[in-house]
């Protein structure tokens, strides 16, 4: 992870992907649910460490700057997810939010794979 944050954070958005959009469908059953949930919890565990990586590594002789932006960036997208969220689940259903959240974490895996 430390080589290589951007391929991490791209394989932990990806598991996130992939895990709020089958919640949906495999979550009626408490295993799959209980499976989507784990896998969902690990990858979102991932994000801050690859993140924190990734921003260290873009600016190293400039640690505290990092370290600043890493924490208001990760706290704008915690607020506008929240936002955004309850936005979708007021106009429609849960479901309907996992897959807001499915399609935003693909397409953060879009966007990494496509900054070379």
């Amino acid at each position: 992870m430390a080589r290589r944050p951007r391929a991490a954070f791209a394989v932990a958005a990806g598991l996130i992907a992939a895990a709020a959009l089958l919640l949906p469908v495999l979550g009626e059953r408490p295993g799959g649910a209980v499976a989507l949930l784990v896998v969902w919890g690990v990858a979102y565990g991932a994000v801050p460490v690859c993140s924190g990586a990734w921003f260290a590594a873009a600016v190293p002789r400039s640690p505290e700057a990092a370290s600043v932006l890493f924490t208001a960036s990760f706290q704008a997208t915690i607020s506008l997810g929240a936002l955004a969220g309850g936005a979708v689940v007021d106009g429609a259903t849960p479901s309907a939010v996992m897959v807001l959240g499915g399609l935003t974490a693909a397409a953060g895996v879009a966007a990494v794979g496509l900054r070379r």
